[in-house]
């Protein structure tokens, strides 16, 4: 149970990132099992703007229901399609070839994966290189500082570990129609990725917003999140010509539809280490909305493909945004 963990002694022993860790963490070896709401997660998303292609996929494994999800998200033409699968953790394949449809591939640890993706209106193939190295969140923050600035209340709602990396797609689509191909596309589009290892009571946090903003020349990856009596914020600027700057601080503010909750645009004003200031801002290109039940109340997420302006510039890639309602 999540109660019983010594968050300092889980961390105590951390070690820098190595090729291993883009494979399962196995927490139970620690402590003789798995903490409750134990969550690991591979994400990728990719924006192909000019072929009106966007892709999410996330792959999740939850060790102490001894189930594992994977969810893909494509949005072709404007046409949304959403795949789901849920399978037994006994089942899972070692080489991650879940079904007929979906494969991930680790072609090279922290820098190349590759994803097929097959459906009855298309086929996609796609290759994922890193476009700048991976970063390790706890060289930004340790956990263990984190446990002393936010308490462990934090970690035993959301993931301890998780390292991100901007990336480039490429690849091909194949649009079909009865069964045969019609129409071939190539795909070139930037990305992201993130793989993250802990635990994560999703209905316990009351919000979040999470950006992945792919410009030319540089990555704005950030997140904001809310929970009770605490705001936990940190983000990273990457460029290619210079050093990555850390992001200390987000002032974030929505307009949302009638609904009140679902998001059209956003403006996030991104205080850096030196107290320099930036905004990002976001417009939806289309919204996908992912509720998830339980038991304790209702997760919504409203995952954004959006176009990004910050400094003149203009990008896109995900704005992610989380509400929790608790019964």
């Amino acid at each position: 149970m999540t109660e019983e963990i010594n968050f300092k002694e889980l961390f105590e022993d951390r070690v820098p990132l190595s090729d291993q860790d883009e494979y399962m963490h196995d927490f139970a070896k620690k402590f003789g099992q798995f903490p409750r709401y134990h969550n690991e997660s591979w994400y990728f998303n990719f924006i192909d703007r000019p072929n009106n292609v966007y892709f999410v996929t996330r792959l999740s494994l939850h060790m102490d229901t001894k189930k594992s999800r994977i969810l893909c998200i494509t949005i072709i033409d404007g046409e949304k399609n959403i795949y789901f699968n849920e399978i037994p953790l006994e089942r899972m394949p070692e080489n991650w070839e879940f079904d007929k449809k979906l494969k991930y591939y680790c072609v090279k640890p922290m820098n190349e994966w590759k994803i097929e993706f097959e459906e009855k209106k298309f086929n996609l193939h796609i290759n994922i290189k890193g476009r700048f190295p991976v970063l390790d969140f706890g060289k930004i923050e340790d956990p263990n500082t984190i446990i002393e600035k936010y308490g462990e209340e934090f970690l035993k709602v959301a993931a301890q570990e998780h390292y991100e990396q901007p990336t480039i797609a490429t690849g091909t689509l194949e649009l079909k129609k009865g069964g045969n191909i019609f129409e071939t596309r190539k795909i070139t589009g930037l990305g992201h990725r993130d793989h993250s290892y802990g635990i994560r009571h999703w209905v316990e946090i009351d919000g979040w917003n999470w950006v992945s903003a792919q410009f030319e020349d540089m990555t704005i990856n950030c997140y904001k999140v809310r929970l009770p009596g605490i705001t936990p914020q940190m983000g990273v600027i990457y460029s290619k010509d210079k050093e990555n700057v850390i992001i200390e601080n987000i002032e974030v503010s929505t307009i949302t539809k009638e609904d009140g909750k679902t998001p059209i645009s956003s403006t996030f004003i991104l205080t850096d280490k030196k107290g320099n200031k930036a905004s990002l801002e976001s417009k939806t290109i289309s919204s996908v909305y992912l509720p998830l039940p339980s038991k304790k109340g209702l997760t919504e997420i409203f995952e954004q493909v959006a176009i990004f302006t910050c400094n003149g510039k203009e990008g896109d890639g995900i704005s992610e945004y989380l509400i929790s309602t608790r019964d």
